[in-house]
């Protein structure tokens, strides 16, 4: 069982380490970095599913605090990028047509 803990543990820490990332390239505007962190996001929001389903649902405090302290960075950093008001480069008229893929992801990224 401890070998369970230890890879839900990991893979929730490699998960918060993504997380911080995003945020510093959130508080720089960096669209290509965000993109980059967010792909690899998915995946280890896989290992971390995964090192998950071998877990019981008791978890320890210790665990506990880690993922609400995820949870609440991930939250942040939603209401952070929401904040940038990042506007595409063409008029509202052409919006829709011209609004890079980048951008799109993005907005759907961070969208409710």
């Amino acid at each position: 069982m401890q070998d369970a803990y230890q890879e839900l543990f990991e893979a929730l820490e490699l998960h918060q380490n993504l997380i911080h990332a995003e945020q510093q390239a959130i508080s720089s505007r960096d669209l290509s970095t965000i993109e980059s962190i967010l792909a690899q996001k998915e995946k280890s929001l896989s290992l971390l599913i995964a090192a998950k389903a071998n877990h019981t649902s008791n978890y320890s405090p210790e665990l506990n605090s880690r993922i609400s302290k995820v949870l609440e960075q991930q939250r942040k950093n939603t209401e952070n990028f929401r904040k940038l008001h990042i506007q595409p480069t063409c008029s509202e008229g052409d919006q829709t047509n011209k609004v890079s893929p980048l951008f799109r992801r993005m907005r759907q990224a961070y969208r409710n």
